[in-house]
């Protein structure tokens, strides 16, 4: 087996994204807008056949593969097929990144895989899947403190609002309003990763015409003041929200987003994937108090 792992852009992306629906998978690094945006922060690279794609990131000096993408009856044979490589060819052992549960199972069905493999359950990674029409709608008890939050902006900002789909020709609108955002943090909010996600999502404004992803914004007294970027799988009827950001000193804004953007662009959305909590208590709070009706796990696993 020869592999040549290449440098990845947008001209890619509708190549690469086939491969992510050879099996459902529902995990945010299938969309190609994600690998995109975090780029730089796991310096990824791919490799693709006619069987499988697969990408990976460098750790510490080491090349560590992502799940690969293939059909469910190929993954014991892809997989031998990266690990003969990662052996044999690299003579390094394996480690695999964002694994998800089906992929695993399968493995599991590999004589002595367990033997030879450590697994570690990846809660930091874990995805974060909702009711599309639960979000859409906010009905029931479930939802009283969103709804509230939500009634509050309405009320307050009534006839000062305004939801618009938002255009490549409108970045320049929506790179201002992300500085200010950036600008207006506090301190307690910073994360290690904020400087990469940064990076990757200027990138997307920069190749708006390029990319295959929609953007939303929320105007109050005509000026922007929230936005968020999606993108949206038929195939599994799911859309991934890869970033989101309000003024969060306008309340009720970010429930108000929220809804809104999956109202007016992912109508027959059935599910609605909001990436995972990096681990940071706050942001887990916040992706529970919206009631997922699952978490879609993920996993790595180590060569003993």
């Amino acid at each position: 087996m020869s592999i040549s792992f290449k440098n990845f852009t947008v001209y890619d992306e509708e190549r690469l994204q086939k491969y992510t629906n050879l099996r459902p998978t529902y995990i945010s690094e299938r969309q190609f807008i994600n690998q995109f945006i975090w780029e730089d922060f796991y310096q990824t690279k791919y490799y693709a056949n006619d069987k499988f794609l697969i990408y990976v990131t460098h750790r510490k000096d080491t090349l560590i593969p992502m799940m690969p993408y293939c059909k469910h009856e190929d993954i014991k044979s892809v997989f031998t097929e990266i690990k003969d490589y990662w052996n044999n060819e690299l003579k390094m052992p394996l480690t695999m990144f964002f694994i998800d549960k089906p992929f695993l199972e399968e493995l599991k069905t590999i004589p002595s895989f367990e033997d030879e493999f450590e697994i570690v359950e990846d809660r930091d990674s874990f995805d974060y899947i909702y009711d599309a029409n639960e979000l859409k709608s906010l009905k029931g008890k479930r939802f009283h403190k969103k709804k509230n939050h939500l009634n509050r902006f309405l009320r307050t900002y009534e006839g000062r609002y305004e939801y618009k789909t938002i255009n490549c020709n409108q970045m320049d609108e929506i790179a201002s309003f992300y500085q200010r955002w950036l600008e207006n943090r506090g301190a307690e909010d910073v994360q290690d990763t904020l400087e990469y996600e940064d990076t990757g999502v200027r990138k997307v404004f920069q190749n708006c015409f390029d990319v295959n992803c929609k953007f939303g914004g929320v105007y109050v007294d005509g000026v922007l003041e929230a936005f968020s970027i999606g993108t949206y799988d038929e195939e599994i009827k799911c859309a991934f929200i890869h970033t989101e950001k309000a003024n969060t000193k306008i309340s009720g804004l970010y429930n108000f987003i929220n809804q809104q953007f999956l109202i007016n662009e992912f109508p027959d959305a059935e599910i609605v994937n909001r990436e995972d909590d990096l681990g940071q208590e706050g942001l887990r709070k916040a992706k529970l108090s919206y009631r997922p009706i699952r978490l879609e796990e993920k996993y790595y696993i180590k060569q003993k």
